[in-house]
């Protein structure tokens, strides 16, 4: 051998199926009138385990006014009544469903592939209780919302799996959330990683802002790799590591598309065991968690194989090792946008870093396979900061339409920060995970 690792060109495969769309369902409407918010508070609502809701009075969303074709204008907003229902998943008719894809087209903060209709599919498959509150105007859908109903709170589709969230509207519209929250006789919505949150909520609502990081390849994504390895030792150094790993342990190759279902069973062994490992919760021991990532993994949609054009699809790429895979990641693709999500190693070959490797192997290859994009996801992990050229904001919060509820959560918030910042809190973590090994497991209920 001349020390240099036999690099294999990436597979790609094209398996996908195509999915059914599901079928209409009639429901009751309420009618919205005004143009200017409700005092928060107003119009709180009695609690109701049906996923049908009674009409309640008037609420209050803006909807900008088009003259001529010039763009939309709030100060010429119109009180056109709107139509709010809330349906399962499964009732969305096929021209619904085009909606939720047309209101995303064009708007950065809705481009990741958590909210596309594949992702909140994908959750119902697997859990079986998403709903979606629809709204329209004119016979136009103009807003869309996937979520969880648990009592009189609300939480994004996919729970904490889902790193990008927010109600989906045409760029026409703006909602006021204490009357979306009142119409769908919901006391609340947490929020983790919303998009696009403009002051007026963040402050109404007292949300605090996350960073959230990612690697702008755009059509070069050997030459962002240059530059990263230069910035970051950690990336510059890591082909020497993985030359070492082709003379000690043997032939070294990636695969960017891997359909083999027994090798994501694999890699989500590994992300479990470095839970277990770390003292963090097991995002993966409700049994719901592993059937979506299965579904987003074996339905493939349309252009599988065409990552720049592709619908939103689960992607399992693999660093193999000697004909073993050695290293993992899980993510979802949508339109050459790769969404970070579940990178895992083999702990034995530890010490080559064959999770790095990978994560070189994916950029190299990116430009190739019409990726443009890898979206880190929001977290201030150092090995981010590392990796990334481009920095943005999320929020996180209750929104609420109490504000004694809201004065307690945002308490409750300050309260779980404090206990992050205090000296020696590894070693707390670890008292409390061997103690409590589910603490924290109702955020995936």
């Amino acid at each position: 051998m001349d020390g240099r690792p036999a690099i294999h060109g990436f597979a790609s495969n094209d398996h996908g199926t195509a999915f059914m769309p599901d079928t209409v369902s009639e429901i009751s409407t309420t009618r919205f009138a005004a143009s200017h918010a409700l005092p928060s508070g107003q119009g709180e609502s009695q609690d109701s385990s049906s996923n049908r809701h009674p009409t309640v009075p008037a609420g209050r969303w803006t909807v900008a006014s088009v003259d001529n074709g010039q763009t939309p204008s709030i100060a010429a907003a119109t009180t056109t009544p709107i139509a709010v229902r809330c349906l399962s998943l499964d009732e969305l008719d096929p021209q619904a469903i085009d909606s939720w894809s047309q209101l995303r087209e064009g708007r950065p903060e809705f481009q990741s592939p958590f909210f596309s209709h594949r992702f909140a599919q994908a959750v119902q498959r697997a859990r079986g209780d998403v709903q979606v509150a629809v709204a329209s105007q004119r016979n136009r859908i103009v807003g869309v919302l996937p979520f969880h109903r648990r009592g009189r709170v609300a939480y994004p589709v996919g729970r904490f799996f889902n790193d990008a969230h927010q109600l989906i509207t045409a760029s026409d519209v703006t909602v006021d959330w204490i009357d979306l929250l009142r119409q769908l006789s919901l006391r609340s919505f947490d929020a983790h990683a919303m998009t696009g949150v403009n002051d007026r909520d963040r402050d109404r609502f007292r949300m605090r802002t996350v960073r959230s990081f990612a690697c702008e390849l755009g059509d070069d994504s050997r030459g962002y790799l240059k530059r990263l390895g230069r910035d970051h030792k950690t990336i510059g150094r890591q082909p020497q590591k993985t030359r070492k790993m082709q003379r000690e342990v043997g032939t070294v190759r990636w695969e960017l598309d891997c359909r083999d279902p027994a090798v994501l069973d694999q890699v989500i062994a590994w992300k479990r065991d470095q839970y277990r490992r770390t003292h963090i919760l097991d995002l993966f021991k409700p049994d719901w968690t592993r059937r979506m990532i299965g579904d987003l993994h074996s339905d493939l949609g349309s252009n599988a194989a065409d990552f720049g054009r592709c619908s939103s699809r689960g992607l399992l790429s693999v660093l193999w090792v000697d004909g073993r895979p050695a290293a993992g990641h899980f993510g979802m693709i949508e339109s050459g946008r790769l969404h970070y999500w579940f990178p895992a190693y083999d702990p034995a070959l530890g010490r080559y870093s064959p999770g790095t490797a990978l994560f070189r192997g994916i950029i190299e290859a990116a430009s190739d396979h019409g990726i443009t994009m890898i979206d880190m996801g929001y977290g201030e992990q150092p090995y981010k900061r590392k990796q990334t050229d481009a920095v943005t904001e999320v929020s996180a919060g209750c929104i609420s339409r109490c504000k004694v509820h809201r004065a307690y959560r945002f308490l409750e918030r300050m309260v779980v920060h404090a206990a992050q910042s205090i000296p020696m809190k590894e070693s707390v973590k670890r008292i409390v995970r061997a103690t409590t090994p589910d603490a924290g497991i109702g955020k995936l209920r």
